[in-house]
Protein backbone atom coordinates (compact mmCIF):
# COMPACT_ATOMS: atom_id res chain seq x y z
CA UNK A 1 0.00 0.00 0.00
CA UNK A 2 1.13 3.15 -0.56
CA UNK A 3 0.64 6.49 1.77
CA UNK A 4 1.38 10.19 1.86
CA UNK A 5 4.06 11.15 4.59
CA UNK A 6 1.35 12.05 6.83
CA UNK A 7 0.17 8.44 6.56
CA UNK A 8 -3.19 8.85 4.32
CA UNK A 9 -3.67 6.19 1.45
CA UNK A 10 -2.76 7.04 -2.28
CA UNK A 11 -5.60 6.47 -4.36
CA UNK A 12 -6.00 7.09 -8.58
CA UNK A 13 -7.04 10.44 -9.19
CA UNK A 14 -6.28 12.39 -6.20
CA UNK A 15 -5.34 15.65 -5.97
CA UNK A 16 -1.67 16.65 -4.67
CA UNK A 17 0.18 19.87 -3.62
CA UNK A 18 4.00 19.27 -4.89
CA UNK A 19 6.42 21.57 -3.07
CA UNK A 20 5.74 25.64 -2.09
CA UNK A 21 2.90 26.32 -5.14
CA UNK A 22 2.39 22.91 -7.65
CA UNK A 23 -0.45 20.77 -7.47
CA UNK A 24 -0.81 17.72 -9.21
CA UNK A 25 -2.69 14.62 -9.85
CA UNK A 26 -1.91 10.47 -9.35
CA UNK A 27 -2.51 9.47 -12.53
CA UNK A 28 -1.27 5.70 -12.53
CA UNK A 29 -1.42 3.28 -9.79
CA UNK A 30 1.16 0.61 -11.14
CA UNK A 31 0.71 -2.42 -8.63
CA UNK A 32 -3.23 -1.66 -9.34
CA UNK A 33 -2.50 -1.45 -13.50
CA UNK A 34 -5.07 1.03 -12.91
CA UNK A 35 -5.04 4.83 -14.92
CA UNK A 36 -6.86 7.77 -15.23
CA UNK A 37 -8.39 8.55 -18.83
CA UNK A 38 -5.26 9.40 -21.08
CA UNK A 39 -3.00 7.17 -19.53
CA UNK A 40 -2.12 3.55 -19.92
CA UNK A 41 -1.59 2.28 -16.69
CA UNK A 42 0.49 -0.97 -18.85
CA UNK A 43 3.03 1.38 -19.88
CA UNK A 44 4.41 2.17 -16.02
CA UNK A 45 4.19 -2.17 -15.54
CA UNK A 46 7.98 -2.31 -15.82
CA UNK A 47 8.54 0.21 -12.63
CA UNK A 48 6.48 -2.93 -10.61
CA UNK A 49 5.44 -0.87 -7.80
CA UNK A 50 4.34 3.00 -7.12
CA UNK A 51 2.65 5.34 -9.02
CA UNK A 52 2.87 7.84 -11.30
CA UNK A 53 1.95 11.70 -10.53
CA UNK A 54 1.39 14.39 -13.42
CA UNK A 55 2.33 17.63 -12.33
CA UNK A 56 1.96 20.21 -15.24
CA UNK A 57 4.35 22.48 -13.99
CA UNK A 58 7.17 20.02 -14.04
CA UNK A 59 6.40 16.73 -15.81
CA UNK A 60 5.36 13.13 -14.82
CA UNK A 61 7.05 11.63 -11.80
CA UNK A 62 7.52 8.14 -10.62
CA UNK A 63 7.10 7.59 -6.71
CA UNK A 64 7.66 4.49 -4.96
CA UNK A 65 6.37 3.42 -1.43
CA UNK A 66 9.42 4.77 0.25
CA UNK A 67 9.83 7.86 -1.60
CA UNK A 68 5.90 8.99 -1.17
CA UNK A 69 6.46 8.64 2.79
CA UNK A 70 9.65 10.38 3.19
CA UNK A 71 8.61 13.23 0.94
CA UNK A 72 6.93 15.74 3.41
CA UNK A 73 6.47 18.31 0.37
CA UNK A 74 3.67 16.13 -1.42
CA UNK A 75 0.27 15.73 0.40
CA UNK A 76 -3.20 14.79 -0.72
CA UNK A 77 -5.10 18.30 -1.16
CA UNK A 78 -8.56 16.73 -2.32
CA UNK A 79 -9.99 12.70 -3.17
CA UNK A 80 -10.95 12.42 -6.78
CA UNK A 81 -14.79 12.47 -7.23
CA UNK A 82 -15.90 8.71 -6.37
CA UNK A 83 -17.23 7.35 -10.01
Amino acid sequence: MLNYHDGQDVRLGDLIQWGDSATGTVVVMITEQAAVVGYVADDWAYLQRGCMIHVPAAGLFHYNAEGLQHDANLGLIARADPV
